[in-house]
This record gives C-alpha cells, sequence and structure tokens, in this order.
C-alpha cells in the first residue's frame, strides 16, 4: 500500500513540474508578444507625434494626448515586466 502511494506522489509531483515549467513559458511567451506589441505602438506614436507637430504646429493638445497614451502604455508595460520578474523569482 505505501509503495503505491509513494508511487502516485512520485507521479503526482513530475505532473506539477511539467505544469510549472509549462507556466513560466507561458509568461516568457506573452511577456515576448506585449514587447513586441510595445515596439510597434512606439514606432506608430513616435510617427503620430511628429506628424501632429508637423501638422498642427502649435496645436498642443493634441501632442499632450498622444504623449499622455503613451505614459499610460509605458506604466502598463512596467508593470508586465514587474510581474514577468516575480513570476521568474519564484
Amino acid at each position: 500500500m505505501n509503495s503505491l502511494i509513494a508511487e502516485q506522489l512520485k507521479e503526482n509531483i513530475a505532473l506539477l513540474q511539467a505544469i510549472h515549467e509549462a507556466n513560466h513559458k507561458i509568461v516568457e511567451l506573452e511577456f515576448q508578444h506585449d514587447r513586441a506589441q510595445r515596439v510597434r505602438w512606439t514606432a506608430q506614436e513616435d510617427a503620430l507625434l511628429r506628424y501632429s507637430a508637423g501638422a498642427f504646429g502649435s496645436d498642443l493638445a493634441k501632442i499632450q494626448a498622444v504623449m499622455v497614451s503613451k505614459t499610460k502604455k509605458q506604466i502598463y508595460f512596467r508593470i508586465l515586466y514587474q510581474n514577468r520578474q516575480h513570476a521568474k523569482a519564484e
């Protein structure tokens, strides 16, 4: 009976380790996707900012709206990065 329980425990531990490794891989893939998305967003925002500055001249409201949007995304990605670092530490 004890050997049956010990064998079941070994199988459960192996399964938990596989799940843990898969979760780390998912976190890594999500971070890579988010980093690629951030690069795309940054390029789009920079282009919009340059266009706004050139096309609207002194219309600061439009430029400030772009900068606020960019700041919000930077905060979002900072949180994602911190969550990733926390997940790696576990």
